[in-house]
């Protein structure tokens, strides 16, 4: 089963990993998005390398505020 990676905050002089999935990485992330898709769960990154971290079933309202004020807004 997947482990749920504890947040941490974002540095700034973090490079981000733009390699493919390994095969492992990509069955995970598989059986997360059908978790997704039927159970309503939800799916966690890394906050440090935006790499998957695994999902959830119950997500605390603190979590989900901070991830909505981390995305850009450009309008």
């Amino acid at each position: 089963m997947l482990q749920v990676v504890p947040s941490s905050p974002v540095e700034e002089d973090c490079v981000m990993d733009f390699r493919p999935l390994s095969e492992l990485e990509r069955r995970h992330l598989a059986i997360a998005l059908r978790g997704h898709a039927d159970r309503g769960l939800a799916l966690l990154m890394n906050r440090a390398d935006t790499s998957f971290a695994g999902t959830a079933s119950d997500v605390p309202e603190e979590e989900v505020i901070n991830a909505v004020k981390s995305v850009p807004c450009h309008y």
